[in-house]
């Protein structure tokens, strides 16, 4: 009889983790501990600080020293540099030796760490690209296209990937966008992301949350997550100013870089319509998203081939229409007027938005029959399992070194 194989430990890289309240943070927690209860080894190495978790190995750096902002962007980059190192000195000192890494895009640079450890300690490293950087820095305006720094970061990041095992990307867009722009073939997996929720959907009326917060007998359309810079919420704003003398309320829950914007027009009185909420714990994110007739999801041109906003999948298993504020012939446009779950407004469009918004409040049949075929489209295409045994594959399989 052959002795059981013994699996080597998985080692995966993320600044953010439980209990963070991050879509990101959220979702690999999901992973490790999905992967954790299929029996794989694993340790998570992350800057957040928490209590443990039961079944799950997390070694927690402490950042407290980076004397930096958090909430700035300097400050950001400065405490993602200090994780990074404290990873790198971490692994040269603990890493083995064909050892497996997980990597995932926070911070954006996050990849370059693994290059040291594959060459000066042969553990080989999948790369998890939450969204394509520096494009998503030069979309934000955060670096600008032609300098010397973001040319570089290209570079390197085409160094990461194409020394990679392999680069997870989020959507096939992302995918197409990163091979024309660096013109290399480079072993790029799609795996989409999934709800983090998984509840029965929620009647509105009988929604607690929708009964705390007074908005059960008006039309809601809900923005729920970061408001990032790569999110367009000028728009939405902008409908919600047109749509102030007709019953057509909109919710805004999270928070970001555009949250202080939102923050403004909550308390002017041009915007009677409008409420703001902070982000809600995850044991009530089926509430949260429940609390809507429709929910949006808003990107600024360009990235809807950078990012794939995870908010997608949390509004189609909430059964949920979505209202998709992008570019008309991008793949999740065409996904939501193909599947009929939802309307497509251009960037910019707010009176086309108003318009719209007005009249499926007074088609309560369409906007139920829409968040119908939301949730069907996600159970049939969409959730943990589905990308858990492609991550497996990809971790786990037979052509790993």
């Amino acid at each position: 009889m052959s002795p059981p194989v013994i699996q080597t430990e998985l080692l995966i890289v993320t600044e953010h983790f439980a209990p963070s309240t991050g879509a990101t943070a959220q979702l690999i927690t999901d992973l490790a501990q999905a992967l954790a209860a299929q029996g794989r080894p694993l340790r998570v190495l992350t800057a957040t600080s928490g209590d443990p978790i039961h079944g799950l190995t997390v070694k927690r750096f402490d950042l407290r020293f980076a004397l930096a902002d958090p909430r700035a962007l300097g400050g950001k980059a400065m405490r993602g540099v200090v994780f990074l190192l404290q990873v790198l000195f971490w692994g040269l000192r603990h890493g083995r030796r064909g050892q497996r890494l997980l990597i995932v895009s926070n911070p954006p640079f996050a990849g370059l760490v693994g290059l040291p450890l594959r060459w000066l300690r042969g553990m080989h490293y999948v790369f998890v690209l939450q969204d394509l950087f520096p494009r998503s820095a030069v979309l934000a305006g955060v670096l600008p296209e032609r300098s010397m720094i973001t040319k570089s970061l290209r570079w390197l990041m085409h160094q990461v990937c194409s020394q990679s095992h392999a680069t997870v990307v989020l959507s096939e867009a992302m995918a197409e966008c990163w091979r024309r722009e660096t013109q290399a073939t480079l072993p790029l997996h799609v795996i989409p992301n999934w709800a983090l929720e998984q509840a029965t959907p929620i009647a509105k009326a009988h929604n607690p949350l929708a009964l705390k917060w007074g908005l059960t007998d008006h039309f809601t359309l809900q923005y729920s997550g970061n408001f990032g810079r790569l999110h367009d919420i000028s728009t939405l704003l902008e409908a919600a100013r047109l749509l102030a003398t007709e019953p057509v309320h909109l919710l805004f829950i999270g928070g970001g870089a555009q949250r202080p914007l939102v923050e403004a027009c909550v308390n002017d009185p041009a915007f009677p319509n409008l409420r703001l909420e902070h982000y809600q714990p995850r044991e009530r994110l089926a509430l949260s998203l429940g609390v809507c007739d429709l929910a949006a999801i808003a990107l600024i041109p360009g990235a809807e081939e950078t990012m794939a906003p995870c908010k997608f999948y949390g509004i189609l298993a909430s059964g949920r229409g979505v209202v998709l504020v992008a570019r008309s012939g991008c793949d999740l446009a065409r996904l939501i007027l193909a599947e009929d779950c939802g309307i497509v407004v251009e960037p910019g469009d707010a009176w086309g938005l108003a318009h719209q918004l007005s009249q499926l409040s007074q088609d309560p049949n369409r906007v139920t029959a829409m968040g119908d075929r939301a949730r069907a489209l996600y159970k049939r295409c969409f959730g943990l399992e589905r990308s858990l045994a492609a991550y497996e594959t990809l971790l786990y399989g037979s052509d790993l070194p």
